[in-house]
């Protein structure tokens, strides 16, 4: 990988846990790995998530080639066209040099892309997003991992006994979304007027709102917590949200993990009929899909006055989310998805054919992953390796944008730009 973060564990720690039990003997490492070549010089497949093309990334592409190795790019975004950022909605393109970084990124990524011999993506969307770059294009699903699931477990055990109030709940990991929520805000509004029992929930990096009138004490921001924690928040929900604005071409192509975690801890969630939730979501059975506000009402004031819906539509998405997205079920598929690359493109790697079939996942141990997989790279690791991959002027743009962020609160800068053309 070349990032840090939860998209990081989710592409690659999450998929080498799923190869593992697959049969196979993944390495994983990131972009600023000194070690990283001699690594990946006897790689047969080598799978590269939001890696940007610079100078490292050339030399590993060229003795990747040289060995033929079958190169992947995993993508879960979007991050392969400049003109996608008049849709992110990133308080960060507030600042110019932040959005020109950024611009420049997208082409490294684009050119990384276009030295790969194959993409993954995480929803159908995505993979139609990048279909006319003529290399194939396959899906791979985030999943949770063995650790998720225990945390999940033991939140659920700790759950709370029975009240008499119904927590509606909303999280977010980053500032983009903030106007998703601005798009159900009015039905909200209705929902905590109508049902004095109601509570909302804003967890994480949600803008600080006062647009909620009288009703403000009954809306609660909890500040954002790590993912070894956040089922701990979620199993407190009796109702989870995820909304987003459907004309959004970068909105369509996320992926379904606030569906999965919600029900992991068996709370059903209300989501927008994006592909992938209305791929996860049977609406009505395991969840609900709400295309207008009048869905959004509707939905929400059936789970409100249900206790027993809740309950049973939480306990389908859980059953759901163990079948379909178990780390094994996972595994299983990356291995045959990776076969199939492998013969479609004439690389000639029929063990991965052989790779053994795990059919009894219910004891498995949850292993936690590493610290070092998770804490590295450090800030001072990504300096360094911008420096000598990237040049100065890169790091200094990216230092400036670090220290602006921190004095945001105090040199706010005015809403327009980037976004202004967005419909």
């Amino acid at each position: 990988s070349g990032v840090r973060g939860d998209t990081r564990r989710y592409r690659t720690l999450h998929l080498s846990e799923q190869l593992r039990l697959a049969g196979l003997s993944p390495v994983l490492t990131h972009l600023t790995d000194p070690h990283l070549l001699p690594l990946a010089s006897s790689a047969r497949i080598a799978v590269l998530h939001r890696v940007a093309y610079d100078r490292t990334v050339e030399k590993l592409l060229a003795m990747l080639r040289r060995q033929g190795a079958l190169i992947v790019l995993d993508a879960d975004d979007f991050l392969y066209d400049p003109a996608v950022m008049r849709w992110i909605d990133s308080p960060d393109f507030q600042d110019p040099v932040r959005a020109a970084i950024y611009r420049r990124e997208l082409l490294r990524h684009r050119a990384t892309l276009e030295h790969c011999d194959a993409i993954t993506v995480s929803t159908g969307y995505l993979a139609g997003l990048l279909a006319p770059f003529g290399k194939p294009v396959i899906v791979h699903r985030n999943a949770y991992s063995l650790e998720m699931l225990a945390h999940s477990q033991q939140a659920v055990q700790a759950r709370p006994a029975n009240s008499d109030r119904v927590v509606i709940g909303y999280a977010s990991g980053t500032r983009t979304h903030d106007n998703d929520l601005a798009m159900i805000r009015p039905v909200l509004r209705a929902i905590l007027e109508r049902y004095p029992q109601v509570d909302l929930r804003l967890l994480g990096a949600v803008e600080p709102d006062q647009d909620w009138g009288g009703l403000q004490g009954r809306v609660r921001p909890y500040p954002l917590v790590s993912w070894r924690n956040l089922p701990e928040r979620l199993a407190h929900l009796d109702i989870n949200l995820a909304p987003l604005l459907p004309d959004s071409p970068f909105n369509q192509a996320k992926s379904e993990i606030k569906y999965m975690e919600a029900a992991l801890v068996r709370v059903p969630t209300v989501a927008t009929p994006t592909d992938a939730f209305a791929y996860a979501i049977r609406s009505g059975h395991n969840g609900f899909l709400a295309n207008t506000l009048a869905d959004w009402q509707a939905s929400l004031e059936r789970l409100v006055e249900n206790a027993e819906v809740r309950r049973a539509m939480g306990e389908c998405a859980y059953q759901a989310v163990l079948e379909h997205y178990a780390p094994h079920v996972r595994g299983q598929q990356a291995v045959e998805n990776l076969a199939n690359l492998s013969q479609q493109l004439g690389k000639g790697l029929p063990e991965l054919n052989q790779a053994p079939r795990l059919s009894e996942p219910a004891h498995l141990p949850a292993v936690p992953f590493s610290p070092v997989d998770e804490s590295h790279p450090t800030h001072l690791d990504l300096a360094f390796y911008s420096i000598r991959n990237r040049g100065l002027p890169i790091l200094a743009g990216q230092v400036w944008v670090y220290f602006r962020r921190l004095a945001a609160p105090i040199f706010p800068f005015r809403r327009k730009g980037v976004n202004d053309d967005r419909p």
